[in-house]
């Protein structure tokens, strides 16, 4: 904890090799509450709220109240560049003006991505972002990017972000067909994790990751969407939960292995799953009917079973 924190909070050091050692954009950040243009890279505001929200939440595990308050907080940064009007995160510059002109697929200033890319990525707070952005703008938005990511196979290949907005094959789009489930339109969700499942990803060596594999990212993402779970924020709440998708398989068994105080197995039973049948129509965990789309951590890791009726109807 006391390694992560420094991070979060000490200046970037020279080293004597060259280049610096430390957070690169984050005396801008702390200064101003996010990165100005000119400064830094607007878009290291989206990750460093999400680093601030996880160190929070251990902070809030380890008794440091003091802390969790503060990086809390700074959690809450990625707001300070998001525009109501248009509904994009976008530049500003050291004086809170925003930059102009404002194109959300061509102004610079986001790392390997765009405006339209980074808007998306606020794992910590999927339903801010939905508030401040909208509920039907944002469903309909994201709905039509991925409708027009959908003619590439979601990579935009050459950063073509403006023709193909949802690139598969980088960080920052890796999370959003599971943005649907907390927007109340878990159907789009099951729609498009099924889409990127079978177009995206080859069964050759030739074309099975044309994009970034990144330690092991898009394989662990193949993986938890097959099994039909997934975690936005990446497994760093207090109460760690997983979130349903859409399984491939009629029958999936995690094997638990009755090791560090959990079950034997946690059975998925996908009743019907098939490429057709991709949504669910009703869910039991342990027999009893449930209907949100989350389910706690400690719920699976203690044992039992998932059944879910599939159907090729969204429901």
């Amino acid at each position: 904890y006391k390694g992560l924190k420094k991070m979060l909070i000490t200046p970037p050091q020279s080293y004597e090799g060259g280049g610096t050692v430390g957070v690169e954009d984050l005396l801008a950040y702390m200064k101003y509450g996010y990165i100005p243009q000119g400064i830094g890279r607007p878009s290291n505001t989206m990750e460093y709220a999400y680093d601030d929200w996880c160190l929070a939440q251990m902070a809030k595990y380890l008794g440091y109240d003091n802390d969790y308050v503060y990086f809390l907080k700074r959690s809450e940064n990625w707001k300070n560049l998001f525009d109501i009007e248009s509904g994009f995160v976008r530049p500003k510059d050291e004086n809170g003006s925003w930059v102009f002109p404002f194109d959300p697929y061509h102004t610079p200033g986001f790392t390997e991505g765009n405006a339209f890319n980074y808007t998306w990525f606020v794992p910590h707070a999927p339903e801010q972002l939905i508030e401040l952005m909208g509920r039907e703008r944002f469903v309909s938005r994201l709905d039509s990017a991925m409708l027009k990511s959908s003619y590439a196979n979601f990579n935009a290949s050459g950063d073509d972000f403006a023709n193909y907005p949802i690139n598969h094959g980088n960080e920052t789009s890796m999370q959003v067909a599971y943005l649907f489930n907390w927007a109340g339109e878990p159907h789009l969700t099951q729609k498009w994790l099924r889409a990127i499942q079978e177009q995206y990803y080859g069964t050759t060596p030739y074309d099975a990751y044309p994009g970034d594999e990144d330690l092991g990212q898009m394989s662990s993402w193949f993986v938890m969407s097959a099994i039909g779970f997934f975690q936005m924020e990446g497994g760093c709440s207090l109460v760690p939960f997983y979130e349903i998708g859409s399984p491939r398989y009629p029958k999936i068994t995690l094997h638990l292995d009755n090791k560090y105080g959990r079950g034997d197995t946690f059975v998925i039973e996908a009743i019907n799953a098939s490429k057709d049948n991709k949504y669910i129509r009703s869910m039991y965990l342990n027999g009893k009917k449930i209907t949100a789309f989350k389910i706690p951590q400690s719920e699976i890791l203690k044992g039992g079973k998932l059944i879910l009726e599939m159907s090729s109807k969204a429901n």
